[in-house]
């Protein structure tokens, strides 16, 4: 039998991650999953030479995180949808990973950007990497209206 009781969304905040959280939010409903909001800050390095404090930037940068998911796991409430956010710190495949086993996570649901060439060479997917290294299911979502060409 297929579990879905625990679902983790990943998100950037973009409106790629809302469109996912669609899908998510859907399987809930219909499975009384519990959702987890996850949203992970990548630290920088810095060096003091430049007389900048990161730790405020830092500060700022996980206040401003924790209001957006705050105003996700609100919305997700109203819909009567058990839900927790979750705010972690480092490479956020990584991070989505050890969460996903420390919280024994049945499903991923996540977007993609779709980025290709240099871009995606640069930059990497962390929606790949995450399909690559987890554990239990993910389920990937386009963005709306995103087509592929053959190159």
């Amino acid at each position: 039998m297929v579990e879905f009781g625990k679902i983790l969304i990943p998100t950037d905040f973009s409106e790629s991650a809302e469109n996912a959280s669609l899908y998510a939010l859907s399987l809930a409903e219909k499975y009384g999953s519990k959702i987890y909001v996850a949203h992970v800050i990548e630290p920088f390095t810095y060096t003091s030479d430049l007389g900048i404090d990161m730790g405020d930037q830092y500060q700022v940068m996980e206040a401003t995180a924790k209001k957006f998911l705050d105003d996700i796991v609100t919305s997700i409430k109203e819909k009567h949808i058990d839900v927790e956010g979750i705010l972690l710190s480092g490479e956020p495949f990584v991070e989505i990973i050890k969460y996903v086993k420390q919280e024994q996570i049945n499903l991923i649901i996540m977007a993609t950007h779709g980025r290709s060439g240099i871009e995606h060479m640069l930059l990497g997917s962390v929606a790949e990497k995450v399909v690559r290294k987890s554990p239990c299911p993910v389920l990937t979502v386009k963005k709306a209206g995103q087509t592929f060409s053959l190159p």
